[in-house]
């Protein structure tokens, strides 16, 4: 149902005094200021958010640089038991003591490319002839190592089933692989 329009229509206004209006002025101030200190707490949390995690990373360096040899040691010893057990589960009879030489020879390749990198490099501040030379002994001695290691696996896995899945049980291990031939 339509509304009737108002016959009167009565005006109500509030009158301020100069102390009401100078306590309304001074609230419209603290309101202002409030929304700057806001800004300026949201900047300092986030500033200290910041340096948190970055302490937070620096301690986490410091450990690992304290502790990582033997974390690492650690990790290994338990990735290599695990990897024992499964390679002994899918391929019976490969030799534990081959699969150890072969990560001693993945890490002497490391060892003699960072001797290399440093010692052979010409550019290099560290170069040194000396080391140099005995670095290409290294590297001599290691690929006899390596096919030594390499006849030794092909005679050890030739004419079983698995001979051609014990290259992979050897992928990333000093280029070790059972089905090379020199």
């Amino acid at each position: 149902m339509p509304r009737r329009r108002p016959d009167n229509v009565i005006e109500h206004r509030i009158a301020f005094s100069d102390f009401e209006r100078a306590k309304i002025n001074r609230l419209e101030k603290t309101a202002i200021a409030n929304v700057g200190l806001d800004a300026v707490t949201d900047v300092l949390k986030a500033a200290g958010t910041a340096l948190g995690g970055a302490g937070g990373l620096l301690a986490a360096y410091v450990l690992l640089k304290w502790k990582a040899p033997e974390i690492i040691a650690d990790i290994t010893n338990v990735t290599n038991t695990a990897l024992d057990t499964v390679v002994d589960t899918f391929l019976p009879g490969t030799p534990l003591e081959y699969r150890r030489e072969a990560q001693r020879l993945a890490a002497e390749r490391g060892a003699i490319a960072k001797d290399e990198a440093a010692y052979c490099t010409f550019a290099a501040d560290t170069y040194d002839e000396q080391r140099c030379s005995a670095t290409q002994e290294r590297k001599d001695k290691y690929f006899d190592d390596r096919a030594r290691l390499n006849k030794l696996l092909r005679d050890a896995y030739k004419g079983k089933a698995y001979y051609g899945v014990a290259s992979f049980v050897y992928a990333g291990l000093g280029d070790i692989d059972p089905s090379w031939t020199e």
